[in-house]
C-alpha cells in the first residue's frame, strides 16, 4: 500500500476479441444488462482498477464492483455534467466504499467514505471539473471498448450506445 495516490478508474478491455454469446435478454433495464455484462466480461482476462485515497490498487473485481461502478456512471456522468454533486458507491461486501464528486466552481472535491475498518489516507482530494468529467467519460467509454470485443451486440444497445 502506498501513501498517497490520486483517485483513479479503469477498466482495461480483454487481449482479444473472444465473440462470447450474452445468455441473457436485451431488453433487461440498466443494472440489470451492466451486471451481466460485467458477468460476461469477467470471463475474459479484462481488468478493472482502481486506486487513490492512499491504496494502489483497492481489492476489487470485474464481476461485482465493476458493476456497482457503471451502475452509478450515467447518473454521474450526467450530475457533474450540470454542476451537481455525484457518487460511485462500491457496494461490494469487503470494499463498502462510496466515492462522492462535489463541485465547487471549476475545482471538484472527491471524498472516500469507508464502511469497514480500511480507513482513507488521505479522505479527499481535488481536481479540476475537466478532470472529474474526463475520469467518468473514460470509465465509460473503457467499458464500452470491453464490451465490443468480447459481446458486440450488447454493446450497441442503447444503454451504452453514447458511450
Amino acid at each position: 500500500m502506498s501513501a498517497s495516490v490520486n483517485f483513479r478508474l479503469s477498466v482495461t478491455p480483454p487481449t482479444s476479441d473472444f465473440a462470447l454469446t450474452p445468455e441473457f435478454e436485451l431488453d433487461e433495464d440498466f443494472e440489470s444488462l451492466v451486471m451481466d455484462a460485467c458477468q460476461i466480461l469477467s470471463r475474459t482476462d479484462c481488468q478493472f482498477h482502481v486506486s487513490g485515497f492512499g491504496q494502489d490498487p483497492w481489492p476489487v473485481d470485474v464481476s461485482y464492483d465493476l458493476s456497482s461502478a457503471i451502475e452509478n456512471l450515467p447518473e454521474a456522468i450526467e450530475a457533474l455534467k450540470h454542476g451537481e454533486s455525484a457518487q460511485i458507491d462500491f457496494y461490494g461486501q469487503g470494499i463498502e466504499r462510496l466515492v462522492t464528486f462535489t463541485p465547487q466552481g471549476e475545482t471538484v472535491v472527491i471524498k472516500c467514505t469507508s464502511n469497514t475498518a480500511w480507513t482513507p489516507d488521505p479522505d479527499t482530494e481535488e481536481i479540476s471539473l475537466g478532470e472529474a468529467r474526463n475520469l467518468l467519460l473514460t470509465l465509460a467509454r473503457d467499458f464500452k471498448a470491453a464490451l465490443e470485443r468480447v459481446c458486440p451486440q450488447v454493446a450497441a444497445l442503447d444503454a451504452f450506445a453514447a458511450w
